[in-house]
């Protein structure tokens, strides 16, 4: 009697993780997609009446959404883009400028997948989008990472 319900005490704790475990990957996917949009959102609509767009640069609305990766070991994949910082402000206005010429050129684009991938810099996030260019379809996946509560674009291929 007593295996019975250690047998049956386990199943259900096994249960009870895996359907944890596909909460937490639900409400990490929704985070990231509504993230990715936010990020299309502001690379697309800059508001040059804006007094920070003239002082401070077309895309800085972007910079709390990229993770910096530069030569800062200490930063590097742990903390968001200084949009103040001339080299990181390079990198944020690449990006926008490279999503503006690709996902946002299509308001019709759609998120095909997500994935999770376990690499040195932590756990990435990773959605799969198709979009049309010039009547060709193209996918690209954008890769996310998780810093504090909040998710930060870190790599487009």
């Amino acid at each position: 009697m007593m295996k019975k319900k250690l047998f049956l005490f386990l199943i259900t704790a096994n249960a009870f993780l895996s359907f944890a475990k596909a909460q937490n990957t639900n409400n990490d996917s929704s985070a990231v997609a509504s993230t990715f949009k936010a990020l299309l959102a502001v690379c697309k609509n800059v508001d040059f009446g804006d007094p920070k767009t003239t002082s401070q640069g077309t895309f800085y609305k972007a910079a709390p959404y990229i993770v910096y990766r530069g030569s800062d070991k200490e930063r590097a994949w742990k903390v968001f883009t200084n949009y103040s910082n001339a080299e990181e402000k390079k990198g944020v206005d690449e990006i926008c400028t490279r999503i503006n010429g690709s996902v946002n050129q299509d308001d019709n684009y759609k998120i095909i997948r997500y994935a999770t991938e376990k690499e040195s810099e932590g756990l990435w996030h990773v959605l799969i989008i198709s979009y049309m260019k010039k009547g060709v379809e193209k996918k690209a996946a954008f890769a996310f990472i998780k810093i504090g509560k909040h998710f930060g674009l870190g790599d487009i291929d």
